[in-house]
């Protein structure tokens, strides 16, 4: 049921190895938010583990603060535009956006009734309830939604989910009983290649030897790359 991997600005990103054991534990799709400038851009729809690690700049996001998302899919196909993260406003299947909050989840919401063809209990719940609370605190002048420990125990309680909230200053909020690890917060233990869903015969990936370093991997992220890579926003 997925993994997030919220990483504040300056940290470190994880060995290669880890973030591979979050993809193999949850192969059906990878996408990151970053805040950078004063906006957050959103590329999701990595189907490949090999797209992914071709896509991210991880030396050039060290400094930014991120939220990555590793998709195992419940509801919804498994296509480009139900992967995360999602952005509070504005088409949730959109894989290129600038937004001003990005939204993952790691969970299942029940009891959502799910209206729209092809959407995810996770878009649901966004359009439904997030969306709209988002709206009423914006008005109000408060854009750090579920920053109130009581906001963030309710949303725990009625979702029974892990999520992260990625705002356009680098905050990030993070909802629910995650794992702390080298400054990074992770929704669950599959960056570690702990076996969850057993029946996938998902185990640690046990060798690196056809693993390149974070610092061979080249990416596309560059502010050329943000001005050009076709960004939709609302």
């Amino acid at each position: 049921m997925c993994i997030i991997m919220s990483k504040p600005a300056g940290v470190e990103f994880p060995s290669i190895l880890t973030l591979r054991n979050c993809w193999e534990a949850n192969p059906h799709g990878a996408g990151y938010a970053v805040a950078y400038n004063g906006r957050v851009f959103i590329r999701k729809g990595f189907m490949t583990w090999e797209d992914f690690v071709e896509a991210v700049d991880f030396d050039g996001l060290v400094d930014y603060s991120c939220v990555f998302h590793f998709r195992f899919a419940t509801h919804g196909s498994k296509s480009p535009g139900n992967c995360h993260p999602f952005p509070v406003t504005g088409d949730l299947r959109k894989e290129s956006r600038r937004t001003e909050v990005a939204i993952a989840h790691n969970g299942i919401v029940r009891g959502v009734k799910i209206i729209k063809k092809d959407y995810s209990d996770t878009m649901t719940y966004i359009e439904q309830t997030i969306r709209p609370f988002w709206m009423q605190c914006k008005e109000k002048g408060s854009k750090y939604i579920y920053s109130i420990k009581k906001n963030r125990e309710i949303l725990k309680k009625e979702t029974g989910s892990k999520w992260s909230f990625l705002f356009a200053d680098g905050k990030i909020v993070n909802v629910g009983d995650g794992v702390k690890s080298d400054g990074l917060w992770y929704s669950n233990a599959d960056f570690r290649g702990v076996v969850r869903h057993g029946v996938r015969g998902v185990g640690r990936v046990s060798t690196t030897s056809s693993l390149p370093t974070i610092g061979e991997l080249t990416g596309l992220w560059s502010e050329r790359m943000l001005a050009n890579a076709g960004y939709h926003e609302w």
